[in-house]
């Protein structure tokens, strides 16, 4: 009978340490003894701090973090936002509409940006630490057809030129096929100012990449472009949930 005891009483200790602490934020956010939410400061490219940006926060991913949020704030003159929530787990995205709306289609000379990850967890009694950095629209088609700006699957890399340099505002593209000759299945927001990108797929599977200066039409004659898995005609596969890191891709001047 001791020696069950025993083993009782080191099973529930070793449970209790393995169990874990649901006031620990996942990374990469912080937290800190607050209000009950989110809470952050918003800032251009240049770390500028802005005012008026709206941050909505999405119960659930499905709506691609377009539409109607269920909840939204604005950020002050110092470019400080909170938003008041209960605990749980919430898809994030800043917008700023040179109109200063708060609803509307995307426009040039629009921005918006996401968090380094969605979801972002709230913890009872802790204010999240999220901060966001503005990137402009540079093709509102693109971000109402097929611009996935949030998910758990899809494929990460960075744009340079032959020299190795980093190529911002280049729009990564996959297609479900080795054809390139038509409009793309998904396009990944606008490379940041190192070149860095997230292209997002809905699902797992097979994807031929390719990413390019501009977005509308075929590729012209000079234009940048760099392409993965159309040479082979082998896409590159990728599992759901999986954020495939790609590295490099390198675009050179496009001749047919």
């Amino acid at each position: 009978m001791r020696n069950l005891l025993v083993i009782l009483v080191s099973l529930v200790s070793f449970l209790a340490a393995c169990t874990p602490n649901l006031q620990e934020p996942a990374a990469p956010f912080a937290t800190e003894a607050g209000p009950t939410g989110i809470g952050g400061r918003i800032t251009d490219q240049r770390h500028t701090p802005q005012q008026g940006v709206w941050v909505y926060a999405y119960r659930s991913q499905k709506s691609g973090l377009r539409g109607p949020a269920d909840f939204e704030t604005r950020s002050g003159s110092d470019g400080g936002y909170f938003l008041d929530l209960v605990e749980g787990s919430y898809h994030l995205v800043a917008r700023m509409r040179q109109g200063g709306g708060d609803a509307g289609p995307p426009r040039v000379g629009d921005a918006w940006a996401l968090p380094p990850s969605n979801p972002v967890t709230v913890f009872q009694d802790r204010t999240t630490l999220v901060d966001f950095r503005l990137a402009g629209i540079t093709s509102p088609r693109l971000m109402r057809e097929g611009t996935l700006t949030s998910g758990t699957t899809g494929f990460r890399g960075r744009a340079v030129d032959s020299e190795g340099k980093p190529l911002p505002g280049v729009i990564a593209m996959a297609y479900t096929d080795a054809d390139h000759r038509r409009m793309p299945d998904f396009t990944a927001p606008a490379a940041d100012e190192h070149g860095h990108f997230v292209l997002f797929v809905p699902e797992g599977g097979s994807y031929c990449l390719a990413a390019r200066t501009r977005t509308r039409g075929q590729p012209r004659q000079g234009e940048p472009y760099g392409q993965i898995g159309f040479d082979t005609g082998r896409c590159l596969p990728v599992k759901a949930g999986q954020i495939r890191d790609i590295g490099e891709i390198v675009l050179t001047p496009y001749y047919r």
